[in-house]
């Protein structure tokens, strides 16, 4: 194969990486989903309830619905549901009263470990034809690319420094 093509073929991979990946991610959710129905929940209501029972304290609502991606009103609605059905309380965050915080139940956990394993069945199934190693090996690209996207994250996140007119650049008409 010429150099040229090689290059080429790289330069289509890289293009079609993230879109791969985003595809895979929303299947996998899928098959999730579709395993977790015959329980009455769906991918709304199991992914809060999934996240909330990895934090060890109550988390802020903004925040939730942030690493959800979902727009806050769409998740007011959602929690409504859960807190409804148990597995949710919110409170008034005592440090800024605007904000609620939201935290697991007991039964919301019961509720977190049935995803836990039907999450783990799906992973499972998935990855069955997958050897240890490439699995390994997958993890640490997906972990590069993840660090690289955090640090582009904290460098479009930091201000960028004003630049004081000096008495040199002011009024001179000069060259």
């Amino acid at each position: 194969m010429e150099p040229e093509n090689d290059s080429l073929e790289a330069s289509e991979a890289r293009r079609f990486f993230g879109h791969r990946l985003a595809r895979i991610a929303a299947a996998w959710r899928r098959e999730i989903d579709t395993d977790l129905r015959a329980f009455g929940l769906t991918d709304a209501t199991w992914r809060p309830i999934y996240y909330l029972n990895f934090s060890t304290t109550a988390m802020r609502q903004t925040d939730l619905a942030r690493s959800l991606s979902l727009e806050a009103p769409s998740l007011v609605r959602l929690l409504d549901v859960l807190e409804k059905r148990g597995y949710v309380v919110r409170e008034t965050d005592e440090e800024d009263r605007r904000s609620k915080l939201v935290s697991i139940t007991d039964e919301g956990r019961q509720v977190a470990t049935l995803v836990s394993q039907v999450a783990d069945g799906v992973t499972a199934r998935l990855t069955a034809a997958i050897s240890d190693q490439e699995l390994d090996a997958c993890g640490q690209v997906l972990d590069r690319v993840e660090q690289a996207a955090q640090a582009h994250r904290e460098l479009a996140s930091q201000p960028v420094p004003s630049r004081k007119a000096s008495s040199a650049d002011k009024g001179s008409d000069h060259v």
